[in-house]
């Protein structure tokens, strides 16, 4: 798990490169768990719901608000997390 940063759960293995994740949620968006945001020691920034987050815990499972994008679902390693933020 120390070298670990995430488990992407994806809709395929193609993805679409050229893609440009929403880092919002949409107006009105209907949210399971908590509006977060994710940074990660390497500068990559995820923005989402968590129902599981415990910064105590090894990780958390975390659902992007863009759900165009190819990730059905992330497990982020809390050792490669910076900070995280819940939002409103």
């Amino acid at each position: 798990m120390k070298d670990l940063k995430a488990v992407f759960f994806v809709k395929d293995f193609i993805g679409n490169p050229s893609y440009e994740e929403r880092k919002h949620f949409l107006e009105g968006q209907q949210v399971t768990g908590r509006k977060v945001r994710a940074m990660f020691k390497d500068g990559e920034v995820l923005v989402g719901s968590t129902v599981g987050y415990d910064p105590k815990r090894q990780g958390f499972f975390f659902f992007p608000a863009d759900t165009e994008t190819n990730n059905i679902k992330i497990y982020a390693v809390m050792s490669a997390v910076s900070k995280v933020e819940f939002l409103r």
